[in-house]
């Protein structure tokens, strides 16, 4: 990869795009790294089909002074319940005083009726080989099933999709209707894929082995910048000498698009 040079200048380290002098700056540690906040769901209570009576009581710890809490895209409460809930899955945010945040999600169910079991399968990088599986249980059958806003089907299985987020619902035969969110991911192994290109292209000599930060061969360095070594590398200005294959920067892209685990 094209070699980098992170220069420490308080109150910012410096980064440095060797033989091009392209020059950016990068925050040094914040108080989210040093206190993290760390959020947890307490209690829910699901909701009875149809109505919207359930409820969610998350809390919040780490991080500094008073913490806020939202649902969703919704606004920030101090309070840490939310109710009036029908049966889906949700996210919620906690963020604190210094705007650190942590996020857990949260299905809520339908008590007497239809829920919903999900079985995924990867749909590889820029390819549409993924599948979501829907199995109703519970509910009076028999069930149809949809994704993304589309039309209700019988069969529960949706096939050839890609990389990226999904919204299914399963409706049975007295209309309840149970919803969840999914993500299909392109399953790129970090130790199968990307760590060989890191270790061949930039955790080399004169680079990021050490001899200037930040050391690739760690893989927590690697995680923290993987949005900058996709924009990169997605834009041929990493390596220096455009090695890569096309093949090569598509799997680092599928990959930190996967959210960079350590897979």
């Amino acid at each position: 990869m094209r070699r980098l040079l992170f220069h420490s200048i308080l109150p910012v380290a410096v980064l440095a795009l060797w033989q091009g002098c392209v020059y950016r700056a990068v925050p040094v540690p914040s108080h989210c790294d040093l206190n993290p906040v760390v959020l947890q769901s307490v209690s829910i209570e699901d909701t009875d089909c149809g109505l919207h009576d359930g409820r969610v009581h998350v809390l919040a710890s780490g991080g500094t002074g008073v913490y806020r809490y939202k649902l969703d895209n919704g606004i920030y409460q101090p309070g840490t319940e939310f109710s009036d809930l029908g049966a889906g899955s949700y996210t919620v945010t906690a963020s604190d005083e210094n705007n650190c945040s942590d996020t857990v999600k949260i299905v809520i169910k339908n008590k007497n009726g239809v829920n919903i079991e999900l079985h995924t399968t990867d749909a590889g990088c820029k390819t549409v080989n993924g599948s979501i599986t829907i199995t109703p249980v519970n509910g009076r059958g028999p069930c149809t099933f949809k994704i993304n806003g589309g039309q209700f089907q019988s069969g529960n299985t949706f096939a050839n999709l890609s990389q990226g987020d999904y919204a299914v619902i399963a409706k049975d035969s007295i209309g309840c209707e149970a919803s969840q969110s999914v993500t299909i991911k392109s399953g790129i192994s970090f130790a199968g894929s990307i760590s060989p290109i890191i270790q061949n292209s930039c955790a080399i000599n004169g680079c990021h082995n050490g001899s200037q930060f930040p050391d690739f061969r760690t893989f927590k360095n690697i995680q923290d910048n993987a949005a900058l070594i996709k924009t990169q590398t997605t834009g041929r200005t990493m390596p220096l000498d455009g090695s890569l294959t096309q093949t090569q920067i598509d799997a680092i892209a599928c990959w930190v698009s996967d959210g960079a685990p350590q897979n």
